[in-house]
């Protein structure tokens, strides 16, 4: 297809209504429902004739956002109230890094042929084929390039959803392509992001791998908060650093006080019921965090870097005893890091480094894999 024709199309697009809206019911039940041990935000059930897909809407309790019905063959007839996937995707445009963690344990990042945002990839093997012009970057998520997108005509795109209709989701909707909506940002627990593999797997006919890949998972990550639990003494800890005047701490009910509590640490707002983060001042964390023990998740490569930063930060327990660690290890120059990218799929990996910081002895032979200490100048 022609620049020129695809531009007309586009405008086309635009022009007609989006049938894309959210759908009712629970069609998860229509079939026998699988098991899921974390996971709420999606449903797997298995007809005669396809698997049925639902994810829910995590704004409106009891409404779903999507329904999939995944098929072998285009013959095959599905119910209306809801979109047919015929499996396994062969091509797939993804709209968030979160997701590549998931499709590389599944062995597919070949079938990935355009990324959004790619300046902030990690994964060595995307990168080269972006490099290789295998892979086309599709430019801002929140903004994609979408005439390349029709283009490019992906299988699927999978992307995520937020609680709001913005003007590039109906874009995307409008282009006749099957959206797959992963929101595994939106679980509680750290394993419940991680049960999303079997969300992605579904697409793939992989689903006993997905099983298999998560049941090892969550064994080493029950494993390891056993050991960290049993530990005597629980180390202080804290993070993020000031951002233009406003220090924003994590809520207690957020993924990174879950991986200081299962790694044995104490954390001041542990039993705050915040899922997102506490917003406050480098004053306040220097009162409520002056003595604590560690201090994670800055920026900063170095304790001379940090301190310059901010005369105050030298002013913590934690940075004049050179406990002070950034999740960088696993980065690019450009902005790409694993710890959010292939840490979503292996959550036994994030609490090992938390719990290897929080207790040094626990893990002799460990080398940590997203955290580092900042180097001492």
């Amino acid at each position: 297809m022609s620049r020129p024709f695809i531009s007309m199309l586009l405008s086309a697009l635009l022009l007609m209504a989006c049938g894309g809206g959210k759908i009712t019911g629970n069609t998860a039940t229509e079939g026998t429902p699988v098991s899921l041990s974390y996971a709420k935000g999606f449903g797997l059930s298995h007809a005669p004739h396809y698997t049925i897909v639902t994810v829910y809407n995590p704004w409106k309790p009891g409404e779903v956002y999507d329904t999939y019905y995944l098929v072998k063959h285009d013959s095959i007839s599905v119910p209306a109230n809801g979109h047919k996937v015929k499996i396994p995707l062969e091509s797939l445009m993804v709209n968030s890094s979160t997701h590549l963690g998931f499709l590389d344990m599944l062995g597919e990042l070949e079938r990935i042929t355009g990324v959004s945002s790619a300046d902030y990839v990690y994964n060595p093997y995307i990168r080269q084929r972006l490099a290789d012009g295998k892979i086309k970057d599709l430019g801002d998520s929140f903004d994609l390039d979408i005439e390349n997108l029709l283009l490019l005509h992906p299988q699927a795109v999978m992307t995520t959803a937020y609680n709001a209709d913005d003007e590039n989701s109906k874009r995307m909707k409008q282009t006749g392509l099957a959206l797959l909506y992963n929101i595994e940002w939106q679980e509680r627990s750290l394993l419940g992001r991680a049960e999303w593999i079997k969300f992605v797997a579904a697409f793939f006919d992989k689903e006993a791998l997905a099983d298999s890949l998560f049941n090892d998972v969550e064994q080493r990550y029950l494993a390891i908060r056993k050991q960290a639990s049993d530990l005597p003494g629980r180390p202080s800890i804290f993070s993020g650093q000031d951002f233009r005047g406003t220090w924003s701490m994590p809520g207690g009910q957020s993924y990174t006080a879950q991986l200081f509590r299962d790694a044995g640490s104490a954390y001041h707002f542990a039993n705050d019921s915040t899922t997102g983060s506490i917003p406050g001042t480098i004053e306040e964390a220097l009162m409520t965090f002056s003595i604590a023990d560690i201090w994670v998740g800055t920026q900063a490569a170095s304790l001379q870097e940090l301190g310059d930063t901010n005369i105050k930060y030298r002013l913590f327990k934690a940075f004049r005893e050179g406990k002070v660690y950034n999740y960088n290890k696993r980065s690019t120059p450009s902005g790409g890091n694993d710890y959010w990218e292939s840490g979503v799929a292996r959550p036994d990996l994030l609490l090992k480094d938390m719990a290897k910081v929080c207790h040094p002895g626990l893990f002799p032979d460990y080398e940590l894999t997203y955290m580092e200490p900042l180097k001492i100048d």
